[in-house]
């Protein structure tokens, strides 16, 4: 790739990433602090689906085990804190570490693996974390979970902006992960390894004819993907404890459901999705608001209607909502 493609991506990924930085900082600024609690979340899943559009959307690589990759960023966060005494700082670093050597590991099965294989492989591995957590719960502490301190604003940060909510610390904690995040997995997406990832997902064995050494990018793939969980589930387990509830199945097929939501080739895509799934509940509360409706109706609704949102993208529109925009560019 020439000097001037690689200075021509650089500068698109950064003028993405400095717009979505004004677009959250705007956004923040005019919520209360519940919502502004909502939008750090919105940003740690943006981040995890982030995962999901590199593995499945651009390699083609279908994983229900995000959520447990997750939960490795999470437990190495917490416990590089707790032993080592790390800032939140080195403990998120540590955790994409960590879970970019597990996605190594994962990858290696996954270069003989594709299919509904995969992704049986990778919910088997979900499924496992509560036990692991359990069954050594002098590391893991099992239910009970492991704490995970956040710290205090920095006093150059108090006295630049102002005394600090514990909610505005935790956005300003976590949006420089998400906007690094955008910002490499734009930088991906547009170079020759996310052409490359393309080609393997579309035509494997043309990829392979082409001299493309495909078992070495699906393992590739699956560290990069894997990084980005560890990071989403540091910052996820810094909202309270690290535990195995925390990282439930569930959340996989949440980050999977965000993805194809808003369209799951999309990096616009992936942050609308989210959206989406972390707002749902409290739409959905604000119509049943005018309706009288009993408390296990209302706690089952928004995952039913996630559900059905899910089945009519998929039949209807299954590019998702940036889908279209997506296929037009291309065209």
């Amino acid at each position: 790739m020439s000097s001037k493609k690689r200075h021509s991506i650089f500068r698109k990924s950064l003028t993405r990433t400095i717009i979505f930085a004004a677009l959250i900082l705007f956004t923040a600024s005019t919520f209360e602090a519940y919502n502004q609690s909502q939008l750090s979340l919105v940003l740690i899943y943006f981040i995890g689906v982030l995962s999901v559009i590199l593995l499945t959307g651009t390699s083609g690589q279908l994983s229900l085990g995000q959520g447990a990759l997750m939960a490795v960023g999470g437990y190495s966060a917490a416990l590089t804190m707790i032993h080592l005494q790390y800032s939140i700082w080195l403990a998120v670093l540590a955790a994409m570490v960590v879970a970019a050597l597990a996605g190594l590991l994962l990858g290696l099965a996954a270069a003989r693996l594709s299919g509904p294989y995969l992704a049986g492989t990778t919910l088997v591995i979900a499924l496992a974390i509560p036990t692991i957590a359990n069954r050594f719960f002098s590391i893991f502490k099992g239910d009970e979970g492991l704490f995970m301190d956040s710290g205090e604003p920095p006093v150059w940060l108090t006295n630049l902006i102002g005394e600090i909510s514990f909610e505005e610390w935790e956005l300003y904690l976590v949006l420089p992960f998400a906007l690094l995040a955008l910002f490499f997995a734009s930088n991906i997406l547009l170079s020759r390894t996310g052409r490359v990832w393309k080609s393997i997902r579309d035509n494997e064995s043309a990829a392979a004819l082409s001299g493309i050494n495909f078992s070495r990018e699906k393992i590739f793939v699956f560290v990069i993907s894997s990084a980005f969980a560890g990071v989403a589930g540091a910052l996820y387990g810094m909202r309270g404890i690290v535990a195995p509830s925390v990282y439930p199945v569930a959340l996989s097929l949440a980050l999977l459901t965000a993805a194809v939501l808003g369209g799951i080739r999309s990096i616009a895509g992936a942050f609308i999705g989210t959206i989406i799934v972390v707002f749902l509940p409290d739409w959905i509360n604000l119509v049943l608001g005018n309706f009288e409706t009993s408390t296990k109706v209302a706690d089952y609704l928004p995952a039913l209607i996630s559900g059905l949102l899910l089945i009519l993208t998929v039949v209807i529109n299954p590019a998702g909502v940036m889908g279209g925009s997506h296929h037009h560019k291309k065209k």
